[in-house]
């Protein structure tokens, strides 16, 4: 088996004959890890039988552990293979450790299991050890399943056999060898049993303790799998605790499923009347506009007055009549008014409108009033008895008052003076007027002055209830006492507001005017139905939530694991659903726009329930200090976000072609069929489209479509930013008023760049659904195979929808943009591969009684799908460049370390310049929507790739990797959002960007930095991608003009057209420009190299007594600090190298930023050159004593420090770590010399203190390294150190 396995492989990675030394640096990813699974096996029989021989060697060291491990090295390739790659390395040790763990966490479970039932049951041998009878009754008690003794033994077993089985453990290394501890491994280059076997102890127990956790997380996780249902209503606190923390994960967050599904429901009810009134109103305006061109309205003002006049009486009609309601609350709009049906075709056959055109639009009227029909029937026949003789009575003198109350007034409301609602001159010279003339009928005459103040007041305190049948709904406004003498005093509020319908006709159309009253159609038609849409659909949904738990309280009285959603009774209420139960209270202050009944109000639920019902919005930060907050950070933040998507042409292609790879993750690629009937049902002006509407509806009524999630958090937030009745996105608007067609139009496109592949995958998903079920005979309706794809896509999709409160809710804070993506992806991620197994695995009885598999195959295509999606399409791409380039992986890992900090951990795609064979590179995450799930393992792949050189392992990698993977998932939710980024440039980071580019310069006049402050911030709000056009715009001149001054950038970097046209894509190549980063990274070098030696002179001289230990201490901190900034830099170094920096340009560099000679030829050598302390230090101890009148204490600890700095000079910066050396004035100086101050650098210590001989003297003795001539440290180097 293994050497088919080696043949294969060999053949596959060469057909030439190959050297003794095999070259393996050309090995595919695949390949390697192919590889690391059968050296990962053979490494199982190898770590026991060396094991076995370690144990025999014991006392004598006879060399047979080294034997065997030879002739298992010796075996086969596969481990030089497997080592080629991180992939494989990391693979070979996960086999290794995972095989023997598993099988022996099984055997000792099961073994446990049956030793605790058989002593359960009295059948086991009887202990006659008091003790072992206390230990085995205590792990009977622990668990009556035996599930404590079961973990114990098989985490125990699993460790045991991890430290057995494992072939070479210092290879793999520990957690220890990164943390220290217990667990570290010991390494020397002695061939010591004792050392083997102790280093296999120290490995099986960090195995035990290792499966231990992930034993106790995997725990969890099932107990959310199996139990998540019933962890909310649990006794035990621990459960309740984590449902509390899954919820903020899940979609329903902490609603009940059956809540969540009918709230859904409802949503998806509403969008179909939305779309119906939405594409009413754009018919209406084509039939307007076809009577109305735009452009003659423009160039003939009287024509603009007759199109004005055509829309107010259009809009009459529209709401003319009075409904006709039957016994069963079905309501049925009659006809047109004839009246207002005359006003209409009077002015329009003024302007020439032809019987078509009419009739068109008299068309599009009856659909609407139809559709309200509907809406106002689905309200009324939810209704019995007293509530429908009610619903009679109020409906029809509230219809036009429902339907027809929109108002500038209310809907322009922003927080921004300047975009707030201005009436015009002669409506508020119309009230002034109306004002006096009352003032001086009832002998109180005011001034105009005083008729001002009024307007003013009225116009601030004025405002329009939520609509409801069983409340007044017309606006109130805020009048003076004497015009409230003649109003009936039930029309009158205790605060003096009156209801604008108890004034006479002419003083409400004279205030109706003043508020800025509409009479525009296409807003009745779109504010209305929006407004009769959300209450139909909300009591509906009333009705259903408590019909639905009326039906789970039934069944819960024979099943204690089923509970009703509402309860009567506060104590049944308790008993069922937890002590946090609480009353629902739907709208106290009458601010909802509720319905008729509210059948809820009164009972008792969970506080998800009832917050979600009551419609609870917590404000992140309340009062003024809240809309302080929301205009300088979330009003910037959303209008920013809106700049770099909706109004962004290169993320609308992105958009399109990344969401892509949400059909090939699920194993589909669409179909000609498929990509046709999603095309005529998106809701776009383009030819071909809406073409299929009733479909759509029905997506919609299903949730599958018009959920895209960047929108929706863009519409969320700035829902949060309308408090207290004003409205940012009033002023928004405002500010996108000259685009406000072109605003709408992108929301539309960027709502159908998701939608057609949700329906593209809704389409083959319901069709191959029908065939699987067909071909294994079992019938499936029409409607269950709609409903089925629906629920796959809805959950394998991003859906906003479906998107935690707790993640909607992180949207208010100043971090992160559009946070709910990423946390989309993960849970769809998730979902794809759990739908698949469960396709591959769920047996059901067919229609014939036979037992089949129908979904075994969908299931095999998605999982495919996913692996090739989310894996191998990004790691073929890579590889296939690698190969094409020549890029070898020193090379790619070099690129990581110049390329930009978002890109580090990206999948880099290599590309080399044909001419200068400089690399350059493709960012291939930025175009890959499941970047978020990939690129944590890159990142632990990076790190394990970065320590490679180290000789302690690499579990010690994978857990830094790990650590800064966690960091990774987490940056799209907590980093900077693209405002407060922006604005941190220039506060907290003084004037320069995360990357370090300079915004403005301190020295600058302040008019210049202030001029540069604003286009930094205005960039941030630039829409269109601006930046990107403008490249594209000088690349396309080059073309025409090869020698154009502007075809190159500032930094001189020459526009392409081919490769500025690839950003649309996100596929831009991007040049690495290693000289100008290497300016960089020696200017962080420096700054690194002055904050560490702060930290020596920041905490010994701030002017009190020191001690020498402190001294030492913050001398050896220091060192370390600095070891760390010298061993990273010198990294950046090699890697400038690698990527073709001359010595020349780095010297260069080098000189310009003013680095010595001592440090350059440190650095070149990798030697460590400590930080030596100045004469101005050293005077300041000195002062400082003396000003105490204390002995100097620098006096006790310089030959300590010198010693410490001669030891660290010789310090190669390719150590894993800065070497651990005690403090000597921290232990007695008899216990602990200072030669032996250090514990890792024990043998160059050691051959610093022997004699030493120089080639220029011919002399001997102990010389510190630091007092060395050149000519003896030349000398020293080439015979200590081999350099």
């Amino acid at each position: 088996m293994v050497s088919v396995l080696d043949d294969y492989l060999n053949q596959a990675g060469s057909n030439s004959e190959k050297s003794d030394a095999e070259d393996y640096s050309n090995i595919s990813t695949l390949q390697s890890m192919v590889a690391g699974v059968g050296s990962g096996l053979i490494a199982i029989p190898k770590g026991f039988a060396s094991l076995a021989a370690s144990v025999m060697d014991l006392g004598v060291n006879s060399g047979k552990a080294a034997e065997v491990e030879q002739w298992f090295d010796d075996l086969t390739s596969l481990d030089e293979m497997a080592e080629a790659t991180t992939a494989g390395k990391i693979t070979e040790a996960l086999v290794n450790i995972g095989v023997p763990a598993v099988g022996a966490y099984s055997k000792a479970a099961s073994i446990a299991s049956s030793v605790i039932k058989a002593r359960g049951a009295g059948t086991y041998f009887t202990l006659t050890n008091p003790n072992l009878v206390k230990g085995v009754n205590e792990a009977v008690k622990l668990n009556k399943k035996g599930r404590g003794a079961q973990f114990f033994a098989g985490s125990t077993a699993g460790g045991f056999a991890e430290g057995v089985f494992v072939g070479d453990v210092e290879q793999v290394g520990t957690f220890g060898d990164l943390l220290g501890g217990p667990t570290e491994l010991v390494r020397d280059d002695e061939d010591d049993a004792t050392k083997e076997i102790m280093n296999r102890v120290k490995f099986g127990t960090e195995g035990a303790l290792f499966n231990g956790l992930i034993g106790g997380v995997g725990s969890t996780i099932k107990k959310l799998a199996t139990r998540g249902k019933d962890l909310r209503f649990a006794n035990n606190k621990m459960d309740r605790l984590i449902d509390k923390f899954a919820s903020g994960l899940r979609a329903r967050s902490g609603k009940t499923q059956e809540f969540f599904d009918l709230e859904r429901k409802q949503v998806g009810l509403r969008s179909v009347d939305a779309n119906v009134a939405k594409q009413t109103a754009r018919e209406l305006d084509k039939n307007i506009d076809a009577i109305f061109p735009a452009w003659k309205t423009i160039a003939d003002q009287t024509f603009g007055t007759e199109r004005k006049k055509a829309l107010e009486a259009i809009n009459d009609a529209l709401l003319s009549g009075k409904p006709i309601i039957n016994d069963a609350g079905e309501v049925v709009f009659s006809k047109i008014d004839d009246t207002a049906k005359t006003k209409v075709l009077d002015v329009l056959k003024k302007v020439g409108a032809d019987e078509k055109n009419y009739n068109a639009i008299f068309d599009n009227i009856d659909l609407m009033r139809n559709g309200w029909g509907d809406m106002f029937s689905a309200l009324g026949k939810s209704m019995k008895g007293k509530e429908i003789i009610e619903f009679k009575n109020l409906f029809g003198n509230k219809f036009k008052d429902w339907m027809g109350t929109t108002y500038e007034a209310f809907e322009k409301k922003s927080l921004i003076p300047f975009f707030n609602y201005k009436p015009t001159a002669e409506a508020i010279t119309e009230t002034r007027k109306m004002f006096m003339e009352t003032a001086e009928a009832a002998k109180k005459p005011i001034t105009e002055e005083q008729a001002d103040f009024y307007i003013e007041r009225l116009l601030k305190e004025s405002n329009l209830p939520k609509l409801a049948l069983n409340r007044e709904t017309d606006v109130v406004v805020k009048l003076p006492g004497f015009m409230q003498k003649n109003i009936l005093d039930d029309a009158i509020s205790n605060r003096g507001n009156v209801s604008l319908s108890a004034l006479p006709d002419a003083q409400k159309r004279t205030i109706e005017k003043l508020l800025g009253k509409g009479k525009d159609p296409f807003a009745t038609i779109l504010a209305g139905t929006a407004r009769l849409s959300l209450i139909s659909r909300r009591n509906q949904f009333f009705k259903d939530i408590l019909t639905e738990s009326d039906k789970l309280g039934v069944a819960g009285k024979t099943d204690n694991n089923v509970r009703g959603m509402f309860y009567d009774d506060y104590e049944e209420a308790i008993a069922k659903l937890g002590p946090d139960a609480r009353q629902v209270n739907i709208d106290p202050s009458k601010t909802l726009e509720a319905g008729v009944t509210n059948p809820l109000n009164g009972k008792y639920a969970i506080p998800e329930i009832a917050d979600a019902l009551e419609e609870v919005n917590k404000e992140l930060i309340k009062g003024v200090p809240g809309q302080i907050y929301n205009g300088l950070i979330l009003y910037p933040k959303a209008a920013s976000q809106v700049a770099k998507t909706i109004l962004s042409p290169v993320t609308h292609v992105r958009n399109f072609f990344s969401a892509g790879a949400f059909a090939t993750a699920n194993g589909i690629i669409p179909d000609v069929q498929a990509i046709k009937e999603s095309y005529q049902a998106l809701q776009i002006p383009f030819k071909g489209a809406r073409q299929a509407n009733e479909r759509y509806r029905r997506l919609l009524e299903l949730g599958v479509v018009n959920s895209n999630v960047r929108l929706g958090d863009l519409q969320g937030l700035m829902k949060d930013i309308s408090v207290n009745g004003f409205n940012f996105d009033s002023g928004l608007k405002s500010i996108l008023k000259p685009f406000s067609k072109f605003k709408s139009f992108s929301e539309d496109l960027y709502t159908a760049e998701d939608d057609f592949w949700k329906m593209a995958s809704f389409s083959t998903e319901s069709r191959r659904l029908g065939k699987a079920y067909e071909k294994a005979g079992i019938k499936k309706t029409i409607i269950e195979l709609e409903e089925e794809a629906a629920d796959i896509v809805r959950n394998n999709i991003p859906n906003y929808d479906y998107v935690s409160d707790f993640v909607k809710n992180l949207r208010r804070f100043p971090l992160g943009n559009f946070v709910s993506f990423p946390a989309e992806i993960m849970r769809t991620g998730g979902n794809i591969v759990q739908r698949a197994l469960k396709e591959i695995n769920t047996s059901v009885v067919n229609d014939a009684g036979q037992t089949v598999k129908p979904l075994v195959g969908i299931g095999y295509r998605r999982l495919i799908g996913m692996g090739l999606t989310t894996t191998a399409i990004p790691a073929g791409t890579v590889a296939a460049a690698k190969a094409i380039y020549n890029v070898s992986e020193d090379e790619i890992n070099a690129m990581r370390r110049y390329v930009a900090d978002w890109s580090k951990n990206s999948t880099i795609v290599p590309i080399r310049d044909k001419e200068t064979n400089d690399l350059k590179y493709i960012d291939f995450s930025h175009a890959n929507a499941y970047d978020t799930l990939t690129r944590p393992f890159q990142t632990v792949l990076n790190a394990v790739a970065a320590g490679q050189q180290d000789e302690d392992g690499i579990m010690d990698d994978m857990l830094r990797g790990m650590v800064t993977s966690v960091g990774e998932l987490a940056q799209p939710f907590v980093s900077e959002s693209i405002w407060t980024e922006a604005v941190l440039d220039l506060v907290a980071r003084k004037g320069r960007t995360r990357e370090g580019f300079q915004v403005y310069n301190e020295t600058e006049a302040l008019g210049d930095k202030s001029t540069k402050m604003i286009k930094h911030l205005t960039e941030a709000l630039m829409p269109l991608s601006l930046p990107t056009l403008n490249r594209i715009v000088k690349a396309g001149r080059a073309k025409i003009d090869p020698d154009d001054p502007k075809r190159f950038s500032e930094r001189g970097e020459e526009y392409k057209l081919g490769n500025e046209m690839l950003s649309f894509l996100g596929a831009r190549v991007v040049p690495i420009n290693t000289e100008r980063t290497f300016n960089y990274k020696v200017a962080d070098f420096q700054r690194g190299a002055r904050e560490s030696k702060s930290l020596f002179t920041r905490n010994v001289l701030k002017g009190g007594i020191v001690t020498p230990e402190q001294i030492t201490e913050a001398y050896l901190n220091a060192n370390r600090a600095l070891f760390n900034v010298k061993k990273n830099f010198s990294k950046d170094m090699e890697a400038g190298k690698i990527l073709g920096l001359s010595e020349e340009k780095m010297y260069n560099v080098f000189d310009v930023r003013n680095i010595s000679r001592k440090e350059r030829f440190a650095l070149e050598e990798g030697i460590y050159r400590p930080f030596e302390i100045s004469d101005s230090v050293k005077e300041a101890f000195e002062v400082n004593a003396a000003k105490l009148g204390v002995p100097n204490p620098f006096n006790q600890v310089e030959s300590v420090l010198d010693n410490i700095y001669d030891v660290l000079s010789v310090a190669p910066l390719s150590l894993n770590a800065f070497p651990e050396m005690k403090n000597p004035f921290s232990t007695p100086q008899e216990e602990l010399p200072v030669s032996s101050a250090i514990t890792n650098l024990e043998q160059v210590n050691a051959q610093l203190l022997q004699p030493v001989t120089t080639g220029t003297t011919g002399t001997t003795g102990t010389i510190p390294y630091s007092q060395m001539n050149l000519a003896q440290r030349a000398e020293y180097d080439k015979l200590v150190r081999g350099i």
